[in-house]
C-alpha cells in the first residue's frame, strides 16, 4: 500500500508569509532520496537506475512533482497554466 506524503506546517508563529507559498511564485522541490520515495509512494511505478542512458523524465517523476504539488498547494496542477509544474532534473540515488 503506498504511503501519504507528509509536508509538516511552518514551524513559525505566526507562519512566514511564504507558507503556504503563493501559486504565482514558482516553487523548486527537491526530494531526497528518490528511489526510497518513490518505492514508498508509488510501489507500481518503476524508478530506473541501472539502465545507462536513463529515461527522463523517469516513469515516476511526473507522478512525484505532481503529488508534491497536490500536498503544497491542495489541488491539481492547473492545466490552463502554461508549465505549472516541470520536471526538470532527476537524481537517479
Amino acid at each position: 500500500m503506498a504511503l501519504d506524503l507528509y509536508i509538516p506546517p511552518c514551524m513559525r508563529s505566526p507562519s512566514h508569509p511564504l507558507h503556504p507559498p503563493p501559486l504565482n511564485k514558482p516553487l523548486r522541490i527537491q526530494i531526497e532520496g528518490p528511489l526510497v520515495s518513490v518505492q514508498k509512494l508509488f510501489p507500481e511505478a518503476p524508478w530506473h537506475v541501472s539502465e545507462i542512458p536513463t529515461p527522463f523524465p523517469q516513469p515516476a517523476g511526473p507522478l512525484l512533482v505532481r503529488l508534491g504539488y497536490r500536498t503544497i498547494y491542495g489541488h491539481e496542477v492547473r492545466p490552463n497554466v502554461a508549465n505549472d509544474v516541470i520536471v526538470r532534473d532527476e537524481y537517479l540515488g
